[in-house]
């Protein structure tokens, strides 16, 4: 975001009419199809990515440069001639080639010159662990990998081949190669991994006719968009839905606009959609959630006409939450689909659509699709009855990859030619909010779960674990979350071990898991065993497994405050868990000797309490977070109790955090351990908070005294500063005052803190005159009482209250970012336009005020702070290490 307001992004040439897909073009494939998308508007924009945009001509020449380095490994020969090398092929005909690019419009370009080269394409996603993706690429077998410069370093974990998407090679004489030897419709275009039931990924194959067919419904059958619309993509071409949109812009003709929800966020999608000029918007129901909680403005959105929401249960309060939003003419989608299937069904819900509540329907179905509820022996089940789905078409995938025994349980033919597909959902038909029949899905027949909004397979987690040498035996299950309603499908992964470890540590099989899994496949609970209990029959009894450890989750914390926090982040981190609770008992949690030596050490480094003070018997005495942080105390000396060092080490200008009112710099440790190891940072907090000193009661006063605290460190600029709370006030005084001293202040970054204006912070609640008194007096004795562990905190935390609501701030003309976490004041934190007149942006964060700065967000809040300060030292006049 800038001062200036963006205009829309006008394309390079007016778009020609391109004749809609129809159901005969399924059975050419994807080249023919996008060849006659290219004849028609060579000159039209096909993507565009924030840097970047290329027209269908351009993607197509970047596209055959691409094939052409494919072809060099492969052994085709070319129009031009014979291949480069003249050696023997490196690579077999029907060999997967991986594809591992950010998301930008290089990673279209670049599938498409797979998809032409006739080798099935394996899209990776840059952010899983290279573990894993060396999971994907042994299990399909892919002997190259096509790569952009920023992720050859990850592709060469990975294995195979590198080559790299080169923009600079594109060479439109050589676009003809696209065509030369078009693969045949019905070979492998795409490798899609779902999980299966045995723990083993299954591959998905997708040929080049059911990619086509799949474009078809989802853009023309349905009416959702066309060639004259402009495509919010927002979904990682890892994940088969956002490879199916990618093709899908491709054959139809659209404008495919690129945006990276995960490294850029949400708060600034609505800026983005209306610039733009987005008319059709895919999303999940998760997102969608985020989206309409950043509390966009409806102006930004007036061009949306299709909004599409899948990937889980969609519910009526988050649609009509969006519709509010939404112009008249838009219609909200909830659509379901697979990667066996392709779309299959979708609801629309239009403006006139009644008022919604409760699970939506998934709808009717789509295209030539014929949807069925079958009982276990395939006999079909009259409306009402719930059973097993299953979906016949002319298009469906083709099987699973080198896996005939699960095609042949899940796929059959049939005598006019068309397939069935047999799936893992429950559902039901019967009539729908206004009426008509519609299918409504109950659950899974097997044990998958989504936790955090993902889909599961339990079995691929007792797979990794498998794979650990002292496991023997294992099995993980879906557990309510404590403390919630075991029907509001809030679930936990719960793992229950046989090791043959002397001293098994769950810390350690979790920090195991974390190398090769995602973080929401990690259990938070490992449940050691002597054996897993067995029916008579010896199959595994579910039914017997123990109660998991009532381990306290998000939800069920209660208030901490900031030296508690520090002690959690340094609990988690040791027991390998995203978040622990106050109350949550260290040796229920996992804990063992290990994991206690990690916490002490990590007490005495991170947090600053003196060795003399960090014993075993403390930690075997206070087994909760609460009780040790009260044994625990920090004693810094006088410098140390305002000044506190996070990461010494780095050769870039160090980042200077400002805590908030009653705010420890500690609370730092978590974003801090993940800017990297040439990040030095340090935390300032309020004087007076740890050792006994006046405090300052003016902004102003604040602000000085930090700045003399900051150039103990760095005596002069580029500086770079992040205030939290009411530190973002601090932060902000003290930008002007170095800028006006002649130093050169880089970066700005305010992390959720209300603007320096009084109308936009909350009024204080209403107290007696006994409660006034009293609370006068109590900021009389701010800063002469207690330390850590203490009640110091509230003193300072209505100190600075105080001070913010009476203090007014002046517009600062440098570069800023503004980290906005979910909070009840969201809307009054977000509203700094008027007090930054330079170059700033507003980034939306998980968490709330308070929780943002600990994990899980604490890694978000890093991404966004690492951004912001490499943009800020590209464009600063000062030279740096």
């Amino acid at each position: 975001m800038s001062a200036s307001t963006s205009q829309s992004r006008a394309t390079t040439a007016e778009r020609r009419p391109v004749s809609p897909i129809s159901m005969d073009d399924p059975a050419d494939g994807v080249l023919p199809r996008f060849r006659t998308v290219l004849t028609s508007q060579p000159d039209a924009v096909a993507v565009a990515g924030p840097d970047r945009s290329l027209t269908y001509a351009g993607l197509a020449a970047e596209a055959a440069a691409v094939l052409r380095t494919i072809r060099q490994i492969d052994g085709v020969r070319g129009l031009d001639g014979p291949a480069a090398s003249e050696g023997p092929a490196r690579i077999a005909p029907q060999d997967p080639i991986a594809l591992l690019h950010p998301h930008e419009p290089g990673a279209v370009s670049a599938l498409l010159g797979i998809l032409a080269s006739g080798h099935p394409v394996v899209v990776l996603d840059p952010r899983t662990p290279p573990a894993r993706l060396r999971l994907f690429v042994e299990r399909s077998g892919a002997s190259a990998c096509v790569v952009h410069p920023d992720t050859a370093q990850a592709g060469g974990e990975v294995g195979g081949e590198l080559l790299l998407a080169d923009p600079d090679r594109a060479d439109p004489a050589a676009v003809p190669q696209l065509w030369e030897r078009l693969p045949d419709p019905g070979a492998a275009a795409a490798l899609a991994f779902t999980s299966g039931s045995t723990g083993v990924p299954k591959v998905v194959i997708n040929d080049h006719r059911m990619l086509v067919r799949d474009a078809w419904t989802n853009a023309i059958d349905t009416g959702c968009y066309g060639a004259d619309d402009v495509v919010a993509h927002t979904l990682p071409l890892a994940f088969h839905a956002g490879l199916m949109v990618t093709v899908a812009g491709l054959v139809v003709g659209s404008r495919m606009e690129l945006y990276d929800v995960r490294g850029s966020g949400i708060a600034g999608l609505p800026a983005w959609l209306h610039r733009v000029g987005a008319t059709v918007m895919h999303s999940s129901p998760a997102i969608l959630r985020a989206f309409v909680g950043t509390g966009p403005d409806p102006a930004l959105l007036t061009g949306l006409r299709s909004l599409t929401i899948a990937g889980e249960a969609a519910h009526g309060r988050d649609v009509e939450a969006a519709r509010a939003l939404l112009p008249p003419g838009c219609v909200v989608r909830n659509r379901y689909g697979s990667s066996e299937t392709g779309l299959i069904a979708e609801y629309p819900v239009a403006a006139d659509h009644p008022p919604l509540s409760g699970p939506l329907p998934v709808g009717r179905p789509v295209g030539d699709t014929v949807l069925r509820i079958v009982a276990e022996d395939g006999t079909e089940l009259p409306d009402g009855e719930p059973g097993v789905l299953t979906v016949t078409t002319a298009y469906l995938a083709s099987g699973y990859w080198q896996d005939p025994e699960n095609t042949a349980t899940s796929f059959s033919a049939n005598a006019d030619g068309t397939r069935t597909f047999r799936t893992s959902d429950v559902g039901v038909f019967g009539p729908g909010p206004t009426g008509e029949r519609v299918l409504r899905l109950l659950g899974r027949r097997d044990h998958s779960v989504k936790i955090r909004g993902y889909l599961v397979e339990p079995g691929e987690v007792d797979a990794a674990l498998f794979a650990l040498p002292d496991v023997t035996e294992a099995v993980t299950v879906a557990a309510a979350r404590p403390g919630t309603d075991p029907e509001s499908g809030s679930k936990r992964l719960v793992s229950y071990v046989v090791s043959t470890a002397e001293q098994p540590g769950a810390a350690e099989v979790r920090k195991a898991l974390r190398q090769v899994l995602a973080g929401h496949m990690v259990p938070e609970a490992v449940v050691f065993l002597k054996a897993l209990p067995r029916t008579d029959r010896g199959k595994l009894d579910r039914a017997a497994l123990p109660e998991p450890p009532a381990i306290g989750g998000p939800e069920t914390y209660g208030p901490m405050s900031d030296w508690e926090q520090a002690v959690a982040d340094v609990w988690a981190r040791a027991l390998e868990l995203e978040t622990v609770g106050p109350d949550d008992d260290f040796f229920e949690l996992g804990g063992d000797s290990l994991a206690a030596e990690a916490v002490l050490a990590a007490t005495v480094s991170d947090l600053g309490v003196p060795a003399s003070q960090v014993t075993a018997t403390v930690l075997t005495e206070a087994t909760t977070v609460r009780a040790y942080a009260a044994r625990v105390r920090r004693t810094p000396d006088a410098l140390s109790a305002v000044l506190v060092p996070l990461q010494r080490n780095g050769s870039r200008p160090p980042l200077f955090f400002v805590a908030g009112g009653g705010g420890l710099g500690v609370a730092f440790v978590a974003v801090s351990r993940r800017l990297g190891e040439d990040q030095p940072s340090y935390a300032i907090q309020m004087h007076g908070m740890e050792r006994r000193g006046f405090p300052d009661w003016t902004v102003g006063r604040a602000a000085r005294r930090n700045i003399a605290v900051l150039r103990t460190v760095q005596p002069h600029g580029p500086y770079l500063l992040a205030g939290h709370s009411y530190g973002g006030l601090l932060a902000l005084e003290m930008a002007h005052r170095l800028r006006a001293a002649g130093e050169e202040v880089a970066l700005l970054a305010i992390l959720d803190s209300f603007p320096p204006d009084p109308t936009l912070h909350p009024a204080p609640e209403p107290r007696s005159l006994y409660r006034r008194l009293r609370a006068g007096i109590g900021l009389a004795a701010t800063g002469w009482a207690t330390p850590p562990g203490g009640g110091n905190y509230w003193r300072f935390y209505d100190l600075t209250s105080f001070i913010g609501r009476h203090h007014r701030g002046r517009p600062y003309p440098g570069r800023a970012v503004v980290l906005i976490a979910d909070s009840p004041e969201k809307e009054q934190r977000s509203s700094w336009g008027p007090f930054l007149t330079g170059e700033w942006e507003l980034v939306d964060v998980g968490g709330d005020h308070l929780s943002m700065l600990r994990e899980p967000h604490a890694t978000d809040v890093a991404a966004a702070l690492t951004a912001a300060v490499r943009a800020a030292l590209d464009h600063s006049p000062t030279p740096h290490a």
